[in-house]
């Protein structure tokens, strides 16, 4: 193989291992997933009244989300609300959170049934992202 060809064809091996390397950091692959799936699953199970946590993230180029789930240990809508709400202010507290991530979209009672925690209540008008719960309870994060 001549010398000019050696070259090209280096540069041009060089130039896609530095694309794959830019696409996978781009793209959030690795543990990133995982650790935000951790990160909410350590931080939502610590609190008195949740019995598990389903969680899925995703910190891809081509779509950011999270997508939590609480069960709790109660049949009790109202004791229900108060976990919801001392699962909202564990988030807030914790500061590995993005600020633009979500907080958990559902809550479920023991036997499985669909319980709202009043979120309207508290002041959202939807589901509310980590840096608006730490703004309701006065948390700041540096």
């Amino acid at each position: 193989m001549s010398g000019a060809r050696q070259n090209s064809r280096t540069v041009r091996l060089t130039v896609l291992a530095g694309l794959a390397t830019l696409t996978t950091g781009l793209t959030g692959c690795g543990g990133d997933e995982e650790n935000c799936a951790e990160l909410y699953t350590d931080t939502i199970e610590a609190v008195e009244g949740v019995e598990s946590v389903e969680v899925d993230c995703s910190l891809q180029l081509s779509g950011v989300w999270q997508r939590v789930d609480v069960y709790t240990t109660t049949n009790d809508e109202n004791e229900a609300a108060e976990i919801g709400y001392d699962v909202l202010q564990a988030i807030a507290e914790e500061p590995g959170f993005d600020p633009q991530w979500s907080t958990p979209r559902s809550y479920f009672l023991e036997d499985g049934t669909k319980v709202t925690i009043g979120l309207r209540d508290l002041g959202f008008n939807g589901i509310p992202d980590v840096d608006e719960v730490r703004e309701h309870f006065g948390v700041e994060t540096e």
